[in-house]
């Protein structure tokens, strides 16, 4: 009853510590809602909002007596303006080059797309070469990147009808065909090549590609790209302010230690087992309480994805059992609460960071992203942060399972050098 006492204590004393509700709970959820709102929040798609990004399009080329009047510039800068690009593009049109670039150095456009006189003469006669220019703003890059693909993609398709048309004409002169009848027939594949890249560039623009084929299995969940990030995010906010809470809670010794209130309950007949005992109840209360509550309101405000249910409760209390073992390891190598503050605001920051660098580089190719994940596990808080990150890719209890296993092993060492160091030191 003893110990109950003391936890029932302690508990109190910490729901009136603006410190735990500051970076135990509010810190963590309002990091990840920056990230949540910074990639679109709640769009209608679930997905990413994307700016529009104003574009200057200046078009000097002209058509070609050989081509039919068909003119390459006046298709790109028409496909730029077309209605389905509208919700990220931006489009108006420059009488000259210099305009162009001087509304993106005033930052009054993104991008200016400068096609050159001749691009119809170089899709049209063999040897001629020109290149479309694409001026940005150095400060963006999604925008610049988006308008870089849309036209990288016509001129590609110019290319192509050029190649086609070179390719047939040297085929049908080296089977002895005259130049003349050669030229005609390879005029005319590269017109129904032409047909079938407007007819594809049609049906990309309406979202479809016949080319490729999209299957999801049965039962499959479409991707969340901002609800998978902030997930990743979200586990390493909570992973990281766990650890503090776990070590604050256990400070509270060293605080009684100096107040002198922890010298006159040893004067009683509580022993001291019972001391720890409450002390380590009350660590555990506010750790679940702090978990529930950042688990719960982040899967509610934030699409969080905490993973199938059982094993989403068996990694968070092995992280609640680990992070209390290893603040009572901390705490009691430490002579008063003037280190903590260094220990704390230090040492358990960068062990913390350290162990997110498997959120950080989630996207790094995998020799530097394996190299990076075995890094993190050299903390414990790695350790934590990777039980997470299975089980909100979808693994189960097996997938977790070592995890599980390396977690308890970790907080059983811990608690067992603190428990050794706290009866000595109060022995």
């Amino acid at each position: 009853m003893k110990a109950l006492d003391i936890a029932f204590k302690d508990l109190l004393r910490a729901s009136r510590s603006l410190s735990i509700w500051v970076f135990g709970l509010a810190v963590p959820l309002l990091m990840s809602g920056i990230f949540f709102f910074a990639f679109g929040g709640r769009g209608d798609e679930g997905g990413l909002n994307v700016a529009v990004t104003k574009v200057v399009v200046v078009n000097q080329d002209q058509p070609v007596a050989q081509a039919g009047g068909f003119s390459a510039g006046q298709v790109l800068a028409d496909f730029c303006k077309s209605e389905n690009l509208k919700s990220i593009l931006a489009v108006t049109e420059a009488a000259d080059a210099a305009s162009a670039r001087d509304a993106v150095d005033r930052q009054e456009a993104g991008v200016a797309v400068i096609i050159p006189a001749g691009l119809t003469a170089a899709r049209e006669n063999p040897g001629e070469r020109a290149a479309v220019e694409i001026y940005q703003d150095p400060t963006l890059t999604l925008g610049p990147g988006i308008v870089k693909g849309i036209v990288s993609g016509m001129v590609d398709g110019f290319a192509g009808s050029k190649v086609a048309r070179e390719a047939a004409y040297a085929q049908l002169t080296q089977h002895g065909w005259a130049a003349d009848a050669a030229t005609t027939t390879a005029q005319a594949i590269a017109g129904q090549y032409d047909k079938w890249a407007e007819a594809l560039g049609q049906k990309l623009q309406g979202g479809t590609n016949s080319l490729i084929e999209v299957r999801r299995p049965a039962g499959a969940k479409t991707v969340d790209l901002v609800s998978n990030v902030v997930s990743m995010i979200m586990a390493g906010m909570l992973v990281f302010y766990v650890f503090f809470t776990g070590a604050a809670s256990a400070q509270n010794l060293l605080q009684e230690e100096e107040d002198g209130t922890l010298a006159r309950l040893f004067t009683t007949p509580t022993p001291t087992s019972a001391i720890l005992s409450g002390r380590m109840i009350a660590t555990f209360g506010t750790l679940i309480l702090q978990v529930v509550v950042l688990l719960v309101a982040s899967a509610l405000l934030f699409r969080v994805n905490w993973g199938q249910p059982v094993p989403m409760v068996l990694v968070a209390a092995s992280m609640i059992v680990l992070s209390a073992a290893f603040g009572l390891f901390v705490t009691f190598l430490l002579k008063n609460t003037r280190q903590s503050g260094i220990v704390y605001g230090g040492v358990l920051t960068m062990m913390g960071m350290v162990g997110m660098i498997g959120i950080f580089t989630a996207q790094a190719p995998g020799a530097t992203k394996g190299a990076f994940e075995a890094v993190s596990l050299l903390v414990p808080q790695g350790w934590a942060v990777r039980g997470w990150q299975l089980i909100q890719a979808g693994g189960g209890l097996g997938d977790v399972l070592v995890t599980l296993l390396v977690m308890l092993g970790l907080a059983a060492v811990f608690f067992t050098v603190g428990l050794l160091r706290f009866r000595k030191r109060f022995a």
